[in-house]
């Protein structure tokens, strides 16, 4: 496969087209998407060639008058062959081709959705589930009460026929008018499978049992007789299972490992998608105190031992016992240097400004926290944080992620955990 990134400009341009490929040259060691070094003025290195860590990146400074007009278009495509990319790439590179390439869309857009019989509201309704179920939004999530009281893995999901391998759309039918909502989440379904997102819906019936059980005679219909009839209790497809016939454990299972809950009980599912997302609170707030002058570092000598084959960054101490990094203000080591302290039950690795994550018995499956196994960036899943809490300032005992000097009360943390 061949990767094509093209950019296609109306307006009046200046200077050449840069490029650049390598991921730790954009970014720069110890630098985000939020502050690449390219963006500081420097121009982009025009190389190409095999990297351990490939971008496409492309930048076109232009010159913009007064009430002057200039409209540029990314293009990112695949190809099966070098000829094949060119050739894309020769085509997006002409300003009119974006025109053309948004009207086909909107057209076979319009042709898809008349075809699947729903309305560009409800498109965008399935759209909004599926940024639940699919992404980041976990407002549709089991909370924690119920997370906590969950005992079992994957596995118990498998006698349901669930493999877990795939997102969990899980649909509770409590009553009779539930119908209509279980409809709307299987041509949901099918509109994701339409644009090739996979995930299963799990319906689950906890309408009380009848003597002829009309309820799951009913779900049972409405699952034969539409276009996912075929994807029926087949991964990526819907699977229909009893309340009554399943364990508290497997009931929590299946609610902890859903990453969105639809309930009849609830009401349609417009109103459930309005759900606000209730942010994680820390458990105490910080005390209230005046801002305090950041400590200035002009004139501060930061002592090291003596080193032994010192390379400018580090060297053996401690007559070769020990090797010692020595990292002055936003210094970073070329590349992230890390310690792994394990034995066969638990481990941690520890980088040199202080990125951590640990995991139990196997690195790989059973990550406590998370890895982002990032070179350049090198961010962290857990951090040690110190806090002063008569100033409410706040700074960590490592290198990173917070800077060297201390952060004043109201600044945002940049980490997402704290041990």
């Amino acid at each position: 496969m061949w990767a094509v990134h093209v950019l296609s400009i109306e307006g009046r341009m200046q200077g050449p087209v840069e490029w650049e490929t390598d991921r730790l040259r954009f970014l720069g060691r110890g630098h985000g998407p939020e502050n690449p070094v390219a963006l500081d003025g420097r121009a982009l290195s025009g190389t190409t060639g095999a990297v351990l860590d490939p971008i496409v990146s492309l930048r076109q400074r232009i010159r913009l008058q007064p009430g002057g007009f200039v409209r540029i278009s990314f293009a990112t495509g695949m190809a099966t062959s070098r000829d094949a990319a060119l050739a894309i790439a020769q085509k997006y590179h002409d300003p009119s081709a974006t025109g053309r390439t948004f009207a086909l869309a909107f057209t076979q857009a319009q042709s898809a959705l008349r075809h699947m019989g729903i309305s560009s509201d409800e498109a965008m309704l399935y759209e909004r589930l599926a940024s639940r179920v699919l992404h980041t939004d976990g407002s549709l999530r089991a909370g924690p009460e119920v997370l906590s009281r969950n005992v079992l893995g994957q596995p118990g999901l498998w006698a349901h026929g669930i493999s877990g391998d795939l997102p969990i759309l899980l649909v509770r039918v409590v009553e009779e008018n539930d119908l209509p909502l279980v409809r709307q989440v299987l041509q949901a379904q099918e509109y994701w499978r339409l644009k090739g997102l996979s995930a299963d819906v799990v319906i689950l019936n906890e309408h009380p049992v009848s003597y002829l059980d009309e309820m799951h005679v009913q779900l049972t219909a409405l699952l034969d007789t539409g276009p996912w009839g075929a994807w029926k209790h087949r991964q990526g497809g819907v699977f229909l299972l009893r309340s009554d016939r399943m364990s508290d454990a497997d009931r929590i299972l299946l609610a902890a490992a859903a990453r969105a809950i639809l309930s009849g009980e609830r009401g349609e599912l417009a109103n459930q998608l309005d759900r606000p997302y209730a942010e994680p609170q820390w458990e105490r707030e910080l005390p209230a105190a005046p801002p305090m002058p950041v400590p200035e570092r002009d004139g501060v000598v930061i002592g090291s031992p003596d080193l032994m084959l010192d390379n400018g960054t580090g060297g053996f101490a401690d007559d070769g016992r020990a090797y010692a990094i020595v990292l002055d203000g936003d210094q970073e080591t070329p590349l992230p240097w890390v310690n792994v302290i394990a034995n066969p039950a638990f481990g941690t690795v520890v980088s040199a400004s202080g990125s951590a994550y640990t995991w139990a018995v196997n690195s790989r499956e059973n990550r406590l926290t998370p890895f982002a196994n990032d070179p350049v960036s090198d961010p962290t899943g857990e951090v040690i944080y110190i806090r002063d809490d008569d100033t409410g300032d706040v700074w960590c005992p490592t290198p990173g992620p917070v800077p060297h000097v201390m952060w004043n009360r109201g600044t945002e943390l940049p980490c997402p955990m704290a041990l």
